[in-house]
Order: structure tokens, then sequence, then C-alpha cells
């Protein structure tokens, strides 16, 4: 059992590419590690595109329509996705005792940042005059009911752990996937309908984020119980699939496809693409040295991005100075401060003691134990 007195001990030696210490950190996982770390880079793009927006910056345009409409959404089924994967590959919790031991350890892995970032949004909206602010009411509503951006991403994974085993057949995994793809359709039917579209509003945020995006996690661990990955051999067909996602998320754009159907389908492919062409790419287990260091912040740059960003537009307020009469400098300042600060602030937080485990609890927290390990990984 893991207790936040194991805090104190000495660090473990985790792989610094791996975002949660779900997984070995092996050659065979770097195409999981390098696709997480584009998908938080895009993910900090697209905000960093709203602020320069808001803050009118510049106009905003088809192009910028595109990619927060389409291509920025499917980056986080992608966090789910390679979870998934990760989570099949090396963990067995088929046995009480194994389930009981992977969700404490999950506790801690998850429930330090999620509280940790929980806190620093809500002081963040405090100081930029957003909403929730901090205070009592607003924190135990983003701590237990409806979590803020972007740590709802932990709550629903600790939901979803809990009530998903890993899989030890395809019998196993197929109605894994059956129950997902259920409950994936039930909600995008709820959304959809006009007469049920009320009330999936009303649902709670852990059924309707849990709904949404289980049948990524079921998705990435039937790969690594199929062993699928990579779905296709040569870049060249990676990249073909690529073309058709581009193809038709254009063609729904200009056609007006918002809905929930056409994003689901969507991301589907979406995600399939970014497996299928990382895990042909870096099939091999060699990194490169842009992922090698990009890899080291992924979950830095995911979590600090937006915060940055608000207190860097706030700043200039508080200055007295007009973004519009400078808009270049601005927005080349708010690119630095959107993917600059966050890896300086973690390369401060690992010099300060274990302060970085609000961002990185498997470098500080003790191996996971061998009763939930998997022997042989797939």
């Amino acid at each position: 059992m893991i207790s936040f007195f194991d805090i104190a001990r000495p660090s473990s030696p985790v792989p610094e590419g791996e975002m949660h210490g779900h997984g070995s950190g092996g050659p065979k996982d770097v195409w999981a590690h390098n696709v997480e770390a584009t998908a938080s880079l895009l993910i900090a793009f697209g905000t960093l595109i709203t602020t320069c927006s808001d803050q009118g910056l510049f106009i905003p345009s088809p192009a910028s329509r595109w990619i927060l409409e389409y291509l920025v959404p499917f980056q986080l089924p992608i966090f789910y996705f390679c979870l998934g994967f990760l989570y099949q590959r090396y963990r067995t919790t088929r046995t009480p005792r194994a389930w009981g031991q992977n969700l404490r350890r999950e506790l801690a892995l998850m429930g330090i940042p999620f509280v940790a970032f929980t806190v620093l949004v809500l002081l963040t909206n405090s100081i930029v005059g957003a909403k929730p602010p901090l205070s009592g009411a607003d924190l135990f509503r983003a701590l237990l009911i409806d979590p803020v951006i972007p740590v709802g991403y932990f709550y629903t994974c600790l939901i979803i752990y809990a009530i998903t085993p890993t899989v030890k057949s395809r019998r196993n995994a197929s109605g894994l996937l059956l129950a997902a793809l259920a409950a994936k359709a039930a909600i995008v039917a709820l959304v959809s309908l006009p007469a049920t579209a009320g009330v999936a509003e009303r649902l709670p945020y852990a059924v309707t984020s849990v709904a949404e995006n289980w049948i990524w996690v079921a998705g990435g661990m039937a790969m690594a119980l199929y062993r699928g990955l990579p779905l296709v051999r040569g870049s060249e067909k990676a990249w073909a699939l690529g073309a058709l996602w581009v193809a038709t998320s254009v063609i729904a754009f200009y056609a007006g496809w918002t809905g929930e159907t056409s994003h689901a389908v969507l991301d589907a492919l979406g995600v399939l693409w970014a497996a299928s062409l990382f895990s042909t790419v870096f099939r091999s287990g060699r990194q490169n040295r842009f992922y090698g260091f990009v890899t080291r912040y992924t979950m830095a740059i995911w979590l600090f991005h937006g915060i940055c960003l608000a207190l860097y537009s706030h700043l200039w307020k508080v200055a007295g100075i007009s973004i519009a009469a400078a808009p270049w400098l601005a927005a080349a300042g708010a690119a630095l401060v959107c993917y600059g600060m966050p890896v300086l602030i973690m390369a401060a937080l690992s010099r300060l003691g274990k302060a970085g485990i609000i961002v990185y609890p498997a470098r500080y927290l003790p191996p996971a134990p061998a009763a939930m390990l998997r022997k042989t990984p797939h």
C-alpha cells in the first residue's frame, strides 16, 4: 500500500519520458511517450491560439478555427488511449488484491497533481479575475464534482481505473470494447438529440466524462492485448491515413458538421492515425534528440501552459501596456511563455527537493508492487 509517508523516501528510477509511471519506459514504449508529448504540444498550441485571439492579436481565420475545432480535440483522447495501452501492457489487476493496490497507487500518481493543479488553477483565476476563484466552496466543487481544466483527465482516469480491470483474453477485450462503445453511443445520442440534450447537460461530470472517454482507454487496452500496433506497415501508409483524416475533417469543417457524432468519428480516426504513425516511425525504439528533450516535460507543458498564459496576459494589463500596440511582440512573448515557462518551472521544481512531485509523482514514489505487475508484457 502507498501512503503519503512513502513520499519522503528516495525517488525511484522512473524514466523521465514516462508521464505517470504506468509503463517501463523501455524502447518499445518510445512511440507512446512521443505521441503523448506531441499531443501536449498541440493542446498548448490550441490554448495559445485562443489566448492570442481573445487578446485581439490576430483575427481568427478558417485555419485557426479548424485547428481548434478538429485538430486539438482529439489530442486528449490520445492520452487516454496511451494510458490504456500501457495499463494493459504492464499491469494485471484481475484479483481483488492487485486491483486494490493499483487503485491506491493511482490515487497517489493522479491525485497529487489533481489536487495541486486544482488549487493552482483556482489561485490563478483569483489573481486574473477569472472564474471559478479560489474559495472553499469552489475548491470543494472542483475537487469532488466539477473539475477544472486541465485536471479533469485525472478525475476521469481514477473512475475508469476503478471500473476497468485489465483484460486477459480477446473475449474480455471485446466485451470491454462493446461496453465502452455503448457508453459512448449513449452519451453522443443524449447530447445530439434535442429531446434529451437538456438531460445530458444535467448529468454529473463523472458520468459524461467517463462515457465520452472510456472508449479510448478500452481501445488502447485492446491494442496492447492484440499486439495490434503498428496498424500499418510503413510510414507512407500511416501518412495516407493522416491525409484521410485531414480531408474528412476539412470537409466536415466547411460543411458545418460540428455535432457529437462527427467529432466522435473524427476523434477515433485521429487517434488511430497518431498511434499508427508514431508506432511505425519509432518502431525500432530509438529516440531522437527533439523528443528526447520534449518527453521530459510532457506533463509540465500540458499542466502549466494555461496558467502561464493567463498570468502573462494579466501582467500586460497590470503594467498598463496595450497588447494591440505591439501585437507581434506580444504574440512572440506568449509563445515563449506557453512553451518555455513550463520547462523552466519544471527544471526549478526538480531542484527544490521533492517539489516536482506535484507534476511527476512517479519519479518520487516507490516502484509498483510486484503483485500488480505483468511479468511478460504483451
